[in-house]
């Protein structure tokens, strides 16, 4: 469970790619009609690919946190219009995925565990989003939020990152980490 250098620079290189994404997503997300507010919900998970990638290729303790932090400085590095708000929603956001890591001791790292992790990184979001202004909505909607940002981060902030870590893993990139390890000691 210790981390390695490569470990960390591997960490480092995708959580700014990710933060690059963040950006794009930042510029995009305004662009899609979301007036009503659970829709917007929907979208999140796209804020939440560092912590399912990072940890899933990794598998250390804290990756999911650091990845997601790393990747919301580098968004707000970038430009982001969303402030100084990019470093709360990261925290929040990597410390749901982290639990999701910690309840099975960072030792699992199947579908369900991924899914699980990208849901709680929506609750993280959820939170957040609650604590800064959607406690003024009725409570349907933010119900309705929470479920969303939850079913959002399971599929596209633990599955995409799962399938992605999977090719990368079929092409040999990433042999030599644990996800690697793992895939050649189930064959």
């Amino acid at each position: 469970m210790k981390w390695k250098l490569r470990d960390v620079v591997v960490m480092v290189i995708l959580a700014v790619v990710c933060g690059g994404i963040y950006r794009l997503w930042d510029v995009l997300y305004p662009l899609i009609n979301t007036t009503w507010v659970p829709s917007q919900g929907i979208l999140n998970g796209f804020w939440f690919i560092a912590s399912g990638l990072v940890p899933y290729i990794i598998r250390r303790p804290g990756a999911a946190l650091i990845a997601e932090m790393v990747a919301a400085m580098i968004e707000q590095a970038l430009g982001s219009q969303f402030g100084l708000q990019n470093l709360v929603w990261g925290l929040s956001q990597g410390i749901g995925a982290e639990v999701a890591y910690a309840i099975f001791a960072w030792r699992n790292y199947s579908l369900p565990v991924m899914l699980l992790s990208g849901g709680l990184s929506g609750i993280g979001a959820s939170i957040t989003w609650y604590l800064q202004g959607g406690s003024a909505y009725t409570h349907s909607i933010i119900l309705l939020y929470f479920v969303f940002s939850f079913v959002s981060g399971a599929v596209i902030g633990g599955w995409i990152p799962k399938l992605i870590g999977d090719a990368l893993n079929r092409a040999g990139i990433v042999r030599n980490f644990e996800l690697g390890r793992a895939a050649r000691v189930q064959k």
